[in-house]
C-alpha cells in the first residue's frame, strides 16, 4: 500500500539573498509568528496538518499571490546558485552520518580487541565482556555477549531460513575498562614509556587507579580466513613457481598459434562469404558474353542471308614462309569476289561459324513460307465453301457431272487431232 500523499512542509530552503527575488521572501506568510497564548481557547489551538491531501486547497488559498513555488523560482533548479540545506535536512544527515563530522574522530584510541570492559550506561548496564572487534571510524566496539540481536539469514535452495544471534556495535562512551589487577572500573590514558631493551619511547596504556600498564595487542595482518581444507596454504601460494626461461617460449608459441588460428579463421570466413559472389558474377559475365556473341552471330547471319552470299569455300592451309604471299593474294581475290557479289568479305573461320546460324534461319524462313501458303489455301477453301453454301447455291452433283463430261470431250478431241493432221 502506498504512503499517504503529503506535500512538502517547507517549499524553500533557508532565506538567502540569492533566492530572494522581487524583494519578497519565499517564506512570506509560511510560518506567521503569533504571540504564545494568543489563540488559546479558540478552534485554532487544535493542530491542523496542512500537508495532508485534503488540506491542499486550503493551503494554496492561504499562500500569498506573490509567493513563488519551485516551478516558478528560477533559482530552485539552478546549479550555479548555492542553496543551503534546511534545518531538518541537516539534522537528518547529521544523525545518519555522524562520523562525517571532523569532531567525531578520537585522537586517543584506547580500546583494542581483548580488553575487558563493562557497560556503564544504557541497555545492559553492569554487564562485562571482552572486546571482539572495533569500528574505529564510528567510535563503536563489539563486546562479547553485549547488545546481542537476532539476525535473519534468508533461505536458499539448499537450506531453510535461519535466525542467529550476534553481537552488535555499541558506542565507546557507554563502556569503561576493567583493571586486571583490582577487577574494578578504572580510567585509562596513553603515556610515553621508554623501552628498556631498545631505549625508544613507546606509547602505552596505563590505569590511573593502580598504575598497571595494559598491553596493546599487535595488529594481526596474517589472519587466514576461509576453509583450511579447501583453501591453498599461504606458504604454497607465496612459493614462486613461475620459471620465465621455461614457460615464456610456451606462452609465445601458444600466442602465435592463437593468432594464426584467428587469421586463418578470418580468411576462411572471408572466402566463404566472397566465393559464392565470385561464382555468381562469373556466371553472369559468361551469360552476358554468350548473349552478346549469339546476338552478333544472328545479326551477321541475317546480313549474309539477305545479301545472297554463296556457300563459303573450304580454306586450305598454306605451309612455308614463301606461301604467305599466295595466301595474301588469295584473300584479296576472295575480297574482290565478295565485293562483286555485293557483300563484304568474311574469313573462312567466320563463315564456318555462321553456317549453322544461316541454315537455321533458312529453315525457319522455309517453314514460315510453307505455313503461310497452307494458311492461304485453307482460307481460300473456306471462302469457296461459304460461297457455294449460300442462298443461290446449285446442285453440286450436276456441276461435277458437267465438269467430267467437258473433260472427256476435251480428251477425245485431243486424241482425234493427231489423226487428222496425219491424214492431211
Amino acid at each position: 500500500m502506498y504512503a499517504r500523499y503529503r506535500t512538502r512542509s517547507r517549499f524553500y530552503k533557508s532565506p538567502q539573498q540569492l533566492s530572494k527575488a522581487y524583494n519578497v521572501s519565499p517564506n512570506m506568510l509560511r510560518r506567521p509568528k503569533v504571540k504564545p497564548g494568543l489563540l488559546t481557547g479558540i478552534y485554532a489551538d487544535q493542530t491542523v496538518d496542512l500537508r495532508e491531501r485534503e488540506r491542499l486547497e486550503m493551503l494554496e488559498s492561504m499562500r500569498h499571490p506573490r509567493e513563488r513555488d519551485f516551478y516558478q523560482d528560477h533559482t530552485y533548479h539552478n546549479q550555479w546558485i548555492d542553496r543551503e540545506l534546511e534545518k531538518h535536512q541537516k539534522a537528518e544527515i547529521a544523525a545518519r552520518y555522524r562520523f562525517f563530522d571532523p569532531r567525531m574522530k578520537l585522537d586517543k584510541w584506547i580500546w583494542y580487541p581483548g580488553d575487558t570492559v563493562e557497560v556503564v550506561s544504557g541497555e545492559g548496564a553492569g554487564q562485562r565482556g571482552a572486546i571482539i572487534a572495533v569500528v574505529r571510524y564510528k567510535n563503536e566496539v563489539l563486546v562479547q555477549n553485549i547488545n546481542v540481536q537476532d539476525v535473519v539469514i534468508p533461505a536458499s535452495e539448499t537450506r531453510p531460513e535461519q535466525i542467529v544471534q550476534r553481537e552488535h556495535p555499541i558506542s565507546v562512551s557507554r563502556i569503561r575498562h576493567v583493571d586486571p589487577s583490582t577487577n574494578a572500573l578504572c580510567h585509562v590514558e596513553l603515556v610515553q614509556v621508554r623501552n628498556k631493551e631498545t631505549g625508544a619511547l613507546e606509547e602505552r596504556r596505563i590505569s590511573l587507579e593502580s598504575g598497571v600498564l595494559l598491553p596493546t595487542p599487535e595488529r594481526e595482518d596474517t589472519v587466514e580466513a576461509g576453509d583450511p581444507l579447501k583453501d591453498t596454504p599461504i606458504q604454497d601460494a607465496d612459493e614462486p613457481t613461475y620459471d620465465e626461461a621455461k614457460e615464456m617460449p610456451l606462452l609465445v608459441e601458444r600466442r602465435l598459434r592463437a593468432m594464426e588460428d584467428h587469421f586463418v579463421q578470418t580468411l576462411k570466413e572471408a572466402y566463404e562469404f566472397h566465393e559464392p559472389l565470385r561464382r555468381a558474377n562469373a556466371a553472369a559475365l559468361l551469360g552476358f558474353q554468350q548473349g552478346v556473341v549469339r546476338r552478333a552471330a544472328d545479326q551477321l547471319a541475317g546480313r549474309v542471308l539477305r545479301g545472297g552470299v554463296a556457300a563459303p569455300q573450304a580454306r586450305v592451309p598454306l605451309q612455308g614462309g614463301a606461301d604467305v604471299v599466295a595466301e595474301v593474294l588469295a584473300a584479296e581475290q576472295r575480297a574482290v569476289a565478295a565485293a562483286t557479289a555485293g557483300t563484304a568479305a568474311l574469313p573462312d573461320w567466320w563463315e564456318a561459324m555462321l553456317r549453322p546460324y544461316v541454315e537455321d534461319l533458312q529453315e525457319e524462313q522455309a517453314a514460315a513460307a510453307a505455313e503461310a501458303r497452307e494458311r492461304a489455301q485453307r482460307a481460300a477453301a473456306e471462302a469457296s465453301q461459304d460461297r457455294l453454301a449460300g442462298p443461290g447455291a446449285v446442285d453440286m452433283q450436276a456441276l461435277l457431272a458437267e465438269d467430267l463430261e467437258l473433260e472427256e470431250e476435251q480428251q477425245e478431241e485431243e486424241a482425234e487431232e493427231p489423226g487428222r493432221d496425219g491424214g492431211r
